[in-house]
């Protein structure tokens, strides 16, 4: 009896330090620090993991234009594509923000262009009403279409 209530506890143990390597995981790659993101990958914390607000990891560091996070999510796996409750993805964050640079990786690393959030919005037009010139261009040029000419087309 008395084996059987240690290998309970042996698991148990293992089971919080799962969810707290991935909640370290969560706040480092929000925070953008990169040596903690690695270490917590390295010990086996999932590169898709989410917030309890559903947002994925790799989200969570494009907010913040966490490009080397970013890097080091995908990685480990993490879904390029992943989104969060309101259908926005890591392109559609930081193209949203203008970071020019992560949109390129992300463009890069074959993210979808063309991918709309729950409210219809793309990539394409966040960057484009928040006037990120370099964004729009990056965009255009990997195939995403603007909303109107994509209608325009369809006629």
């Amino acid at each position: 009896m008395r084996l059987i209530s240690l290998l309970v506890l042996w698991l148990s143990a293992g089971m919080c330090w799962a969810a707290s390597a991935e909640e370290q995981l969560l706040a480092a790659a929000a925070a953008g620090r990169i040596e903690q993101v690695r270490s917590r990958l390295a010990q086996g914390a999932d590169a898709n993991a989410k917030n309890p607000a559903g947002r994925p990891a790799l989200l969570l560091a494009a907010f913040n234009g966490n490009t080397r996070t970013v890097k080091a999510l995908l990685a480990a796996g993490a879904d390029i594509n992943a989104a969060d409750a309101a259908g926005d993805t890591a392109l559609i964050v930081a193209a949203s923000f203008g970071y020019t640079d992560l949109v390129s990786l992300l463009v890069s690393m074959g993210a979808d262009v063309n991918i709309k959030n729950a409210a219809g919005a793309s990539a394409l037009a966040r960057a484009s009403r928040a006037g990120h010139d370099g964004v729009v261009e990056v965009l255009k040029a990997a195939g995403a279409v603007d909303e109107a000419e994509g209608d325009a087309g369809k006629k």
